[in-house]
């Protein structure tokens, strides 16, 4: 949807009188009607101007309490300077960035299996090997992870982005040759739309607004 046209009705700004939301300062109503009747949907990725909606992935120790947990992130976290690129993702052309909360070095602490985060490990396989790096492979401890181009991470695309990574991870297991050969925005995309429809078809609801392409 254009900065030009309502987000609600699509009607196109002919004037330029229509309003701001005053939150984001990125999308437009032509009515108070308009803005009301979209703040349902508009919520979920309303932010402030120069926020971005990351998601903290729990490594197992977390997962008591939580799994997938929202999180705004404003200029000064240190994802935006101390996160890195996860491989695949830059190869599907989705890039995003992963940033991991406990500042020990992996590799000289003592192995601790609560800490092992599977997500985080998938999403930092080389497209080449199939591997992670051994520093992502234990004592990962809770990460955080952000879409590079700033547009909201929700919980059900993340979900789909690890899931393409754990298909990717069978792939290997088969034929590096067909993994290769998937890691493509057009591969990457056709899995979204499929794993979309297979949620959707076992009754998750909640994918149905989940935007494919991601």
């Amino acid at each position: 949807m254009s900065s030009s046209s309502c987000a609600h009705c699509a009607k196109s700004d002919v004037n330029q009188s229509f309003k701001r939301c005053s939150k984001c300062k990125s999308t437009v109503y032509c009515s108070q009607d308009c803005q009301k009747n979209d703040w349902k949907l508009h919520k979920k990725i309303c932010l402030p101007e120069g926020t971005v909606r990351g998601m903290i992935l729990a490594c197992d120790s977390d997962r008591q309490n939580y799994l997938f947990n929202e999180i705004d992130l404003d200029a000064t976290h240190p994802i935006h300077t101390q996160g890195v690129i996860c491989p695949v993702s830059v190869k599907v052309g989705l890039p995003i960035v992963i940033y991991r909360h406990l500042k020990e070095n992996p590799l000289t602490m003592a192995r601790d299996a609560k800490l092992d985060n599977q997500r985080a490990t998938f999403l930092m396989i080389d497209p080449r090997s199939g591997f992670a790096p051994p520093e992502w492979q234990q004592c990962v401890g809770s990460v955080t992870v952000m879409r590079k181009d700033g547009k909201p991470l929700t919980r059900q695309s993340i979900e789909t982005i690890w899931m393409y990574h754990d298909r990717l991870l069978d792939l290997f297991g088969d034929d590096p040759a067909i993994a290769h050969r998937m890691m493509t925005s057009d591969g990457f995309k056709k899995y979204c739309a499929e794993y979309k429809r297979e949620r959707l078809m076992n009754r998750h609801t909640d994918f149905a607004n989940m935007p494919v392409p991601l």
